[in-house]
């Protein structure tokens, strides 16, 4: 790296954390107005609102990073057009690419640090955020106290169900337990009983009318519910779905394919696993978009890229979602919803960039 690399990356670098700032300023005051109501409510105390906004940080640099990075890119390369280095630098025969070269590889760390946050934090921090609402906003318990029709799945190999299920007196009724084969081909045993009780302390279920069915007679045969080990907590049983905003990409993925085996719609999470693939390589995108246009200088300065970043970022956004939609109601493939946006505006920014050395 020599002087005008180190000269161009400190200033791409100043301009991204700039557009950075700018952008999680916005998303931050948006949080912070609904913040200010729960406060003047009595919902929430002060350190539970800095709590809150604290575990909105992931989810709010995921969002704005895109935005930074083409900001950034914008004001950065035409702040240079602006005092003519760019067609200096031309002049001496340094191609665009070339002068481009560094900011595109930072913006790449970038998209690379926003998939790792999708892909480990993003879901256990939204989590937290959701518990923390629930509990403050909504007053509501995380395990619901009582439950028609729980189809939970226990442990790798044992899905349980039940017509009804009562947190307070610890009970189910209408029960059926199916052990599975490992690769959920076909069930192995299935076990039915009238009702079951939980010891608390223990997890262990005692079950009434607890018959073992043989699949091939259809014959049951009473069983001992004593020798009979059957553990859950009560809150394992009554745990509402998660959504898929609040998962990390290996939980998604686990979902995804445990929804398949069992016949289950996982169109929800496939959409999002995707989504959050092609929205982390969209920073890279932006930059490509960015320092294309802003290598040619053009009255207005900053309003002017401000204006621009608003507007591109925002039809990004504005697409994908719309895809999404779309492909929520199964008129388009999900891959298609997901990377058809990234692969459209790189077409773009790939053009643009070529117009760019000339």
């Amino acid at each position: 790296m020599n002087k005008l690399d180190k000269y161009i990356i400190v200033n791409y670098i100043k301009s991204f954390f700039l557009g950075m700032m700018m952008f999680f300023s916005i998303f931050l005051l948006a949080e912070s107005l609904n913040l200010t109501g729960w406060i003047m409510d009595g919902k929430f105390k002060l350190h539970d609102a800095f709590k809150y906004l604290g575990y909105g940080i992931p989810e709010i640099m995921t969002n704005t990073a895109p935005l930074g990075v083409l900001l950034g890119s914008l004001l950065c390369i035409s702040k240079m057009a602006k005092q003519l280095e760019i067609a200096a630098m031309k002049t001496s025969g340094i191609s665009f690419s070339r002068i481009a070269l560094f900011p595109m590889i930072f913006s790449f760390l970038i998209s690379m640090l926003v998939l790792w946050i999708n892909y480990d934090t993003l879901g256990k921090w939204n989590a937290k955020k959701e518990s923390l609402k629930e509990r403050k906003v909504e007053n509501k318990d995380p395990v619901r106290a009582e439950k028609d029709f729980v189809l939970v799945k226990i442990d790798k190999d044992t899905i349980l169900y039940s017509g009804h299920a009562s947190k307070k007196e610890g009970t189910l009724q209408y029960v059926e337990i199916l052990k599975v084969s490992k690769d959920f081909k076909k069930i192995e045993k299935l076990y039915t009983a009238s009702s079951g009780k939980i010891d608390f302390k223990t997890k262990r279920w005692t079950f009434k009318d607890l018959k073992e069915r043989n699949l091939k007679t259809n014959v049951s045969v009473p069983i001992d519910t004593k020798t009979f080990n059957f553990v859950a907590s009560m809150d394992d049983v009554l745990a509402s779905p998660v959504e898929a905003k609040n998962l990390t990409m290996p939980e998604l993925r686990e979902k995804i394919v445990y929804f398949t085996r069992v016949g289950a719609d996982s169109l929800n999470l496939r959409i999002d696993f995707y989504y959050r693939i092609s929205f982390a390589l969209s920073s890279f995108v932006m930059c490509l978009i960015g320092l294309s246009l802003g290598s040619r200088y053009v009255r207005g300065g900053a309003a002017v890229n401000i204006g621009l970043s608003v507007i591109i970022g925002y039809s990004y956004y504005g697409v994908s979602t719309i895809l999404k939609s779309v492909a929520t109601s199964g008129a388009i493939p999900i891959y298609l919803a997901c990377f058809l946006p990234l692969i459209a505006f790189f077409a773009i920014g790939v053009k643009l960039f070529k117009d760019s050395e000339y």
